[in-house]
């Protein structure tokens, strides 16, 4: 078991390294031959174009205005920790759903390779080199893709089912079984996955 885990564990990692150097990559290869390329890609829709956001966030780019490089920095790495919680968060309450293991997965893994995406984006590059160009509303990035399209709609499905899984109880039992699903007492019992290592919940 503790080896399936490890096992489980390695290949958690080696997914987000390979997300990471995937986006990396590209940028890499648009700095050094395609800076100044510009086409579409679907007419109308989605096009090349490229723009190096240096305001570090898409918040600040829209505001116009430059964020000091340590608060992005610090930011990357809250927003690490907060995916790993909400992804422990979310374990701990479908612990007995298997079905759904590997959807967590998922969203671990995007969600994380995007972060540390971000994070590199940041310390090496000043900024996000974005190159999709979605209709004229704004630029984007692979890391962007991997956030929005697919670790957020995961985290929002899982969110949607733990509701709809109160809602299906009988009015006098949703009180006492969204008590189970308070992120507080969660938090004080050490953040578990599997419901035997919580000791109580008040």
């Amino acid at each position: 078991m503790e080896q399936k885990k490890i096992a489980s564990i390695k290949s958690l990692i080696l997914w987000i390294i390979v997300l990471v150097a995937v986006d990396q990559g590209i940028k890499l290869w648009i700095a050094n031959f395609m800076m100044d390329a510009e086409f579409a890609i679907i007419p109308s829709v989605f096009a090349f174009q490229t723009a190096h956001n240096i305001n570090l966030g898409w918040i600040w780019n829209m505001l116009d205005i430059m964020m000091p490089l340590p608060i992005a920095v610090l930011i990357s790495i809250i927003a690490a920790l907060g995916i790993v919680m909400v992804f422990r968060y979310l374990k701990f309450h479908f612990y007995d759903f298997k079905v759904y293991e590997k959807w967590l997965d998922k969203f671990l893994i995007f969600a994380l390779a995007g972060a540390f995406c971000k994070l590199i984006d940041d310390i090496f590059w000043g900024g996000s080199l974005d190159y999709i160009r979605l209709f004229d509303w704004f630029i984007f990035d692979l890391k962007d893709v991997y956030l929005t399209t697919v670790a957020l709609p995961i985290a929002i499905f899982f969110l949607v089912v733990l509701e709809i899984r109160i809602c299906q109880l009988p009015k006098n039992e949703r009180k006492k079984e969204r008590d189970k699903y308070k992120i507080w007492p969660w938090i004080k019992n050490g953040l578990p996955i599997e419901p035997s290592c919580v000791q109580q919940f008040p």
